[in-house]
């Protein structure tokens, strides 16, 4: 009989151990969670040059999907992006250092995120020189929608 109650309190003790809480998953899939879990939008943008350009992108939004495939996390899409969304689709993945947002087309950019905050900071450049407001370096504040 105590062989028994040692094996189910074993038992019971392993099973309690393979329960992850959320403080125990890695920063790559919390960050994961909180990108993918809402559209984002309704921000500030501000232009190093141009200075604040929250006008023109009153109706950007982005949303971050996950749908792992190779070595991206999911796919992401873009409304109203402007000259700084060029790109309305594509695939998506953090850096290996959790610093970054790479699209497929080889973008980055810089982010902070929790979650009511998004913050992608970037560089536009353009082929052939820079025209303001259309390249430069940029700051999406953005809210969850």
């Amino acid at each position: 009989m105590k062989t028994i109650l040692k094996l189910t309190g074993l038992i019971i003790v392993l099973q309690l151990g393979a329960c992850k809480d959320d403080n125990e998953l890695s920063p790559q899939v919390k960050n994961v969670s909180m990108l993918t879990a809402t559209s984002w939008g309704n921000g500030t943008v501000i232009h190093a040059i141009d200075g604040d350009l929250s006008g023109q992108y009153t109706d950007f939004v982005i949303n971050f999907s996950k749908n792992p495939s190779a070595d991206f996390e999911g796919t992401y899409l873009v409304a109203n992006g402007g000259y700084a969304f060029p790109e309305t689709t594509g695939k998506w993945k953090f850096s290996e250092d959790l610093t970054k947002i790479i699209f497929d087309s080889g973008r980055e950019f810089d982010f902070q995120l929790d979650e009511n905050h998004l913050q992608l900071d970037f560089v536009v450049t353009l082929a052939g020189g820079r025209a303001n407001g259309i390249s430069g370096h940029f700051v999406f504040d953005l809210n969850p929608l």
